[in-house]
């Protein structure tokens, strides 16, 4: 018996309204409706068949926990150096371009230095004349003392044999044979030559105050114009640049014929990177921050060089958050392995994958083989030439690979649902 279209729709309607709550109360409302649907004239869903699939086993693999971002290249505290004038001159002879490789105290740059030349000529004649002073008075100061002692025991000597004069004066004054003029002349004599000595004493000691005095003046006046030569040595050092460090040449904004002028605010006029001290500042989230931590391993890519997987290690974690467009983010800076830090450039933008967390040797099955509703995750099994629907608990995925934690066990063979072919869609069926 043939049911029209009208009768046909009223059964699907009473089939639904009551067959969906009993089947609701019952937990079986999908199966109902695949029969309304039979009922109703709805195409019925298609059997499930292998060769729909591809089947691929149950694995124990390593899983990894892993934390996307961005960043970028940027060199190391220390490895770029900006070089500026400490004097002021004209840029007589610029040695290197920008690209060139140096080694540390490779010559740069020369200032013109001509007055620094000339004064430090000046400075080495007055230390020369200085130090001739001071060799002068060290030698013949210590002669004329010397000749001052000798000639106050000149003077002692005479001292004595005047008071040995002026002694036997009195005596024979006393006998009568000498007159007092003569004693009173022996006395005059004695006194005379004790004034002297005590003269000359006092010479010798004021002598000795100044041969003193003059030799710590010219030693003083030694000392500081060595110090003004060094002074000025130091400034026509300043006239040759050198490389501080090993590096390239990034930068120069100084051509020669250019005058440079030394201030604390002087402009840099070359750059030099150390191109082997290079690292990644990655941007990561503040949801993911949490799970980063030091001496994690991490890899990245640059857009130099697609295929290249660059290996590196979280060595630091920045506290202060970078905001943009309302987004929170943490700087975490990658040490790059030195092998490969050769081939980058700073500010190269890196895609960085830091690796959190590893599962080792757990149960893992194709991400495709898992397919989900708002209650379960579920898989397709085979067994026994048979294909059975598994509920599964899942753990850590990977880009393929996602970890079960229950419902299967190693060896079990899971489906992948095949991807139709490009031109062969099952259409609707064209009616005649």
């Amino acid at each position: 018996m043939k049911i029209s279209g009208k009768a046909r729709f009223l059964i699907f309607l009473c089939l639904l309204g009551g067959g969906a709550y009993v089947a609701h109360s019952q937990g079986q409302l999908m199966p109902i409706v695949k029969e309304i649907q039979k009922l109703a004239g709805g195409k019925e869903e298609k059997k499930l068949q292998a060769k729909d699939f591809e089947f691929n086993p149950v694995t124990r693999q390593d899983v990894r926990q892993k934390v996307l971002s961005t960043g970028s290249v940027a060199v190391t505290t220390g490895a770029e150096v900006k070089i500026g004038a400490r004097i002021s001159g004209q840029l007589r002879k610029l040695f290197a371009k920008i690209g060139d490789v140096v080694k540390q105290g490779d010559v740069i740059a020369v200032i013109e230095h001509d007055d620094l030349l000339a004064r430090v000529a000046r400075f080495s004649a007055d230390i020369r004349a200085e130090e001739a002073r001071l060799n002068k008075i060290q030698r013949e100061g210590p002669l004329e003392i010397s000749k001052a002692r000798a000639d106050l025991e000149e003077l002692q000597t005479r001292l004595e044999l005047a008071q040995k004069t002026l002694s036997r004066n009195r005596e024979l004054r006393k006998q009568g044979v000498v007159s007092d003029s003569a004693v009173d002349s022996a006395d005059e004599a004695v006194k005379v030559l004790e004034a002297q000595i005590k003269s000359s004493g006092e010479d010798i000691k004021l002598r000795e105050t100044r041969l003193q005095m003059d030799a710590e003046l010219a030693r003083t006046i030694v000392e500081r114009a060595k110090a003004g030569l060094q002074e000025e040595e130091t400034s026509l050092s300043y006239a040759t640049v050198t490389a501080p460090i090993d590096g390239v040449v990034a930068y120069i904004s100084t051509q020669e014929g250019e005058t440079v002028v030394a201030s604390l605010s002087a402009p840099t006029f070359v750059t030099l990177i150390d191109l082997s001290q290079l690292e990644v500042i990655a941007f990561v989230d503040e949801t993911d921050i949490g799970r980063v931590k030091v001496d994690q391993k991490a890899i990245f890519t640059v857009d130099s060089y697609p295929e290249k997987i660059f290996k590196s290690v979280v060595h630091e974690i920045r506290p202060k958050a970078v905001i943009k467009d309302n987004v929170v983010n943490y700087e975490v800076m990658l040490q790059i392995d030195p092998s490969s830090v050769k081939l980058l450039r700073p500010e190269m933008t890196a895609n960085v994958v830091i690796t959190t967390g590893v599962h080792k040797k757990v149960l893992t099955i194709p991400k495709e083989a898992v397919k989900r509703t708002q209650e379960k995750s579920f898989v397709i099994v085979r067994e026994a030439g048979k294909l059975v629907e598994k509920t599964v608990e899942t753990g850590w995925r990977e880009e393929k690979i996602i970890e079960i934690t229950s419902g299967l066990e190693e060896g079990n063979e899971v489906g992948v649902p095949k991807k139709p072919e490009v031109g062969k869609k099952e259409g609707p069926a064209r009616r005649r």
